[in-house]
C-alpha cells in the first residue's frame, strides 16, 4: 500500500559537477537498480551536473528516511567502487550531500512530476558556479 509518493532531490558533496558523462549515467542506473533491487518504488530518476531528481512511493513498512539512506548510501558506495579517483575530485569520502529536500506530490501531479524530471539536463544550474 502507497504510504506516499514524493518528489525528491539532492546534490552531490559539495555540489560538485561530478554527475557528468559516464559517472551520471552509472549513478542513475545505480540508483534504479538499488530501488529495483530492494522493492523502492521508483517511478522516475534524472540526474543532472551536480544534482539528482527522484519520483518514487513510500509504502507500508517504509519510510522516507530509510528509502533515501538505502539509495544514496548503495549509489555512492558503488559509485566509489568503480571511480576511486572521485573521492580526490571531490576531496571527501561522500559522494552525496547530506540531507535531502522533497515534496509529497498527489497522484494527479505525477505525470507532470516525470515530466519535469525527465527534463533536468536540459535546464541551466541555478545556482553560482
Amino acid at each position: 500500500m502507497v504510504e506516499g509518493i514524493y518528489h525528491v532531490w539532492f546534490s552531490t558533496k559539495g555540489r560538485k559537477q561530478a554527475l557528468e558523462g559516464e559517472v551520471g549515467d552509472d549513478a542513475k542506473r545505480l540508483l534504479t537498480e538499488t530501488a529495483q533491487r530492494t522493492g523502492i518504488r521508483l517511478f522516475e530518476a534524472e540526474v543532472a551536473a551536480d544534482h539528482a531528481h527522484l519520483l518514487l512511493a513510500v509504502t507500508a513498512g517504509q519510510t522516507l528516511s530509510s528509502v533515501m539512506h538505502e539509495l544514496k548510501g548503495a549509489s555512492a558506495r558503488a559509485v566509489f567502487l568503480k571511480y576511486p579517483d572521485l573521492k580526490i575530485d571531490l576531496g571527501h569520502h561522500s559522494f552525496w550531500q547530506k540531507g535531502y529536500g522533497f515534496r509529497k506530490v498527489d497522484p494527479k501531479h505525477i505525470e507532470m512530476t516525470r515530466q519535469y524530471i525527465r527534463t533536468q539536463t536540459s535546464r541551466p544550474l541555478r545556482h553560482d558556479q
